[in-house]
């Protein structure tokens, strides 16, 4: 054998003996690498959560949805309020004038938007109560959970 295909031979080899060697430590190395991985973003989630930032604006959001949960009640409240006002100025609705029925369907439509809200506040509100963490920042003064039923909102 010559000396120039000797040298192709060995080449061959150690290219391949590199390859094999690469993979078989990609091989070795890769759950350590996941494992690293793994830590690297749990680090950042615990960073992420107990920044002070995001304490503050949890804090303040559980605040906010539930002072919301309250306004809307008395949002409702009001409207039904005034309803019933309505029927007892004006008597049994087939008696009311275009413009009181336009009134009443306005106030309907109001109150129909007003419960929607409310529920929209409320499921936020307790999605982020179930989340620990968001939880974690919740005033304990606060309730767990919003009713689903405005009434029952202290």
């Amino acid at each position: 054998m010559n000396i120039g295909k000797k040298a192709i031979y060995i080449g061959v080899a150690v290219v391949i003996g590199i390859l094999l060697t690469s993979l078989f430590m990609r091989v070795v190395l890769f759950p350590a690498h996941v494992a690293d991985k793994a830590m690297d973003t749990a680090e950042g989630v615990v960073d992420q959560t107990l920044n002070a930032n995001n304490a503050l604006f949890n804090y303040e959001n559980f605040k906010d949805l539930y002072n919301g949960a309250k306004a809307q009640k008395a949002n409702i409240e009001n409207t039904l309020k005034k309803m019933d006002d309505l029927k007892e100025m004006y008597g049994e609705p087939t008696e009311w004038t275009k413009d009181i029925r336009e009134e009443h369907s306005f106030m309907k439509d109001t109150l129909s938007g007003y419960e929607m809200q409310y529920q929209s506040l409320v499921k936020e509100y307790n999605s982020d109560s179930s989340k620990l963490n968001r939880n974690l920042f919740k005033d304990n003064n606060l309730p767990e959970e919003l009713p689903l039923d405005y009434s029952e909102i202290q």
